[in-house]
């Protein structure tokens, strides 16, 4: 067994996993707590002048524990690679309605007054759309696993060209690990030098929290994907197969578009996203059972 092998089974075993996600967790607690403590002190001490920036509001601080989990979820979809392109898809579905559904908490600590609600009309319509487009991208999630279920019974490759395209996978998954490694640390750098740039020299803060690393790391697993679709031509060149994974490739790219694009229209440019998947998906177990079926 080589040592990228060795490597990749260590980091996807389920024990390792286990600890990536209670650590996870742990440190969701520990910056939620801190993120509420700040927010305490800012609201009680306004003599305080470094944390008058934060906002106000205490439902903020709910923003970010889940921004902790939406990076352990792209550490699984990472290696769920080699295993199965269709479910590294899902898991890029799950993480962006993740990501839409995380708005929502932004879009609560918008409000000014809960007790003039009524009146906050911009925040109110900005809810709305992600909290419907969020559960929109949920249940588009749903219907693309259950049209994946239907293709377990359809075997397009034999058991060695599996395994010579998961040996191939499994590095693309280490290189991906290494670049998410990369823009995580270059994240925080960035989410730091912003933050010392508005406390130390009252410059504005310009760093976009949606999207902060997701635009870098949806637009490097465009490459991986068409990387992924051009090996799939050693192995089978039928025509469903192919033409499924090119959808999964466009899927990717108009994923990638719906960060860069206006927070009213993301939601549901990502859900054409989904529906693309969801298409190709059943195209292609349609195709495959024709063919099963005139064998």
């Amino acid at each position: 067994m080589s040592t990228q092998t060795t490597l990749y089974r260590t980091l996807s075993d389920e024990a390792v996993k286990k600890k990536a996600e209670v650590w996870a967790v742990y440190l969701s607690f520990t910056l939620f707590l801190g993120h509420l403590l700040l927010i305490f002190l800012r609201n009680t001490f306004p003599e305080i002048d470094i944390l008058q920036p934060l906002n106000s509001n205490y439902l903020s601080a709910l923003y970010t524990p889940f921004s902790i989990i939406l990076v352990y979820e792209v550490y699984l979809l990472i290696l769920a690679l080699p295993l199965s392109f269709t479910n590294s898809i899902q898991k890029q579905y799950e993480i962006i309605s993740l990501i839409i559904i995380r708005r929502v908490f932004k879009d609560i600590s918008m409000f000014d007054d809960f007790d003039q609600i009524a009146e906050q009309t911009e925040v109110i319509l900005q809810l709305a759309t992600d909290l419907g487009s969020g559960l929109l991208l949920f249940l588009m999630v749903g219907i693309y696993h259950h049209v994946s279920q239907l293709r377990k019974s359809i075997k397009m490759l034999s058991d060695e060209e599996i395994s010579r395209f998961v040996y191939i996978k499994e590095r693309v998954a280490l290189m991906l690990l290494f670049i998410f490694t990369m823009l995580t640390l270059f994240s925080i750098y960035q989410f730091g030098t912003e933050v010392y740039r508005l406390l130390f020299f009252d410059e504005s803060f310009s760093l976009d929290l949606n999207v902060i690393f997701f635009v870098e790391f949806y637009t490097v697993m465009i490459f991986s994907d068409v990387f992924i679709f051009i090996t799939s031509f050693m192995f089978s060149q039928t025509y469903a197969r192919l033409l499924r994974n090119a959808g999964f490739v466009s899927s990717t790219v108009i994923l990638r578009i719906s960060l860069s694009a206006e927070p009213e229209l993301s939601g549901w440019i990502a859900a054409a996203a989904l529906l693309t998947g969801i298409i190709s998906q059943a195209i292609y177990v349609y195709f495959s059972r024709l063919k099963k079926q005139g064998e």
